[in-house]
């Protein structure tokens, strides 16, 4: 209605042109701030190309924590070097960590914030038993996933998206028997099983043990630590001369400590990769000095490669690397390869390169098989030994090698 009066009050007019004016102003700021959210919209797209992010899943917190932490400090060196060496593809590379807690129904809630947080692979978890689910849930989604250190075979057999750097169960078993039998010259074995997530690896290496010509003096069962004396106590006259336990390092130092306590001076102990780590958990040293155990990695392998990742991880972390921490950084170096291989993210791009190529990395040369385990001639089974407080190797078997 301002408008129809225009031409005989000046006064009327002004109101109807401000409003004009009000609204162009509005449209200009609206078309400014699109325009900015437009470019920040780039920008964000722009920083996200600028990065290629792979997720990680170790147990940061709880009774297992410094084994997560030692996997994440391999995850960190393995990034620092690949960075300052240009990236992957021409890009920084990322690494977004959760702790998985140890736990089995945390690592898959952990597992879907890392999908929606975009990463393009996995690395994790430490133990076979919170992998396992990790892996079931991962393979609908057919995301890359590594484990460093979970050695159960159930975890990638039939699953084309999920590997491990790590030897299988069976594999470090039959090479604890024929140590234990060809070096350690024992004749007699005591089994001591616990968890029975580890049932598989007392079989096998009573099998092996007995193929080879040794006899198993007993089989026996325990519950917790407490019950080692009570048990070890029944063969304190008739000394087994090697006693065998796959458990974890906590169990193993424990176990160690009852062994010397009892007075079983004559047997010595043979574990599995989970005893990588065991000097953190030991009361003394003197008890230590008969432990032997199964391990992916030795820090005093003459390897070059090897030299230089432990005098690294040693001047970033002040402590010498065991099997968690090369793994892990091995984990890396297998996707950064593949990555740049494939010339990008895509998934199952990326899981052809990767069952199909070779990787030359710190733990050695190898190739995946159907299963995606690495299972060739240049996979090694160290046998470690704790001499003077310090782990040691004291021999290196190559998986390829018939062990007995």
């Amino acid at each position: 209605m301002a408008v129809a009066s225009a031409s005989t009050s000046e006064g009327i007019l002004r109101p109807a042109l401000s409003v004009r004016a009000l609204s162009l102003h509005i449209l200009i700021l609206l078309l400014a701030l699109c325009a900015s959210c437009d470019s920040a919209s780039e920008r964000r797209r722009a920083n996200k190309q600028e990065y290629i992010t792979i997720g990680a899943l170790f147990p940061l917190t709880g009774e297992h924590a410094d084994e997560g932490i030692r996997a994440l400090n391999g995850l960190k060196l393995a990034r620092q070097e690949i960075n300052a060496a240009g990236g992957v593809l021409g890009k920084k590379l990322d690494i977004i960590a959760l702790d998985d807690g140890g736990d089995e129904k945390r690592v898959v809630e952990q597992y879907r914030v890392l999908l929606e947080r975009g990463v393009s692979a996995i690395i994790g978890s430490s133990f076979s038993y919170v992998t396992l689910p990790l892996a079931k849930a991962s393979e609908a989604d057919g995301i890359p996933v590594i484990t460093p250190t979970a050695s159960n075979p159930e975890i990638t057999e039939g699953r084309k998206n999920v590997f491990r750097m790590i030897f299988l169960d069976d594999d470090q078993a039959k090479v604890a028997a024929s140590f234990a039998r060809g070096n350690l010259g024992a004749k007699t074995a005591l089994i001591m099983r616990g968890d029975s997530r580890y049932e598989s690896m007392h079989d096998v290496f009573a099998a092996a043990f007995r193929a080879g010509g040794g006899r198993i003096m007993g089989e026996e069962r325990f519950k917790e630590p407490a019950d080692f004396d009570s048990i070890l106590s029944k063969y304190r006259n008739r000394q087994p001369d090697v006693i065998f336990c796959a458990a974890d390092y906590i169990i193993a130092a424990e176990l160690a400590e009852a062994v010397h306590n009892t007075g079983l001076n004559n047997s010595k102990l043979m574990g599995t990769d989970a005893w990588d780590g065991i000097l953190s958990f030991a009361h003394r040293l003197e008890p230590m000095e008969r432990v032997y155990y199964t391990a992916p990695f030795s820090f005093d392998e003459s390897d070059p490669k090897v030299a230089r990742f432990s005098q690294r991880y040693f001047d970033n972390f002040s402590y010498t690397p065991i099997s968690t921490s090369a793994l892990s950084y091995s984990a890396v170096q297998v996707l950064a390869a593949a990555i740049e291989k494939t010339g990008g993210t895509d998934a199952q791009a990326l899981i052809n390169t990767m069952r199909s190529d070779v990787f030359d990395v710190v733990i050695g040369q190898m190739r995946y098989d159907e299963n995606n385990n690495p299972h060739n001639l240049s996979t090694y089974v160290y046998i470690m030994q704790i001499k003077s407080g310090y782990y040691s190797s004291a021999k290196k078997v190559s998986i390829g090698e018939a062990p007995l």
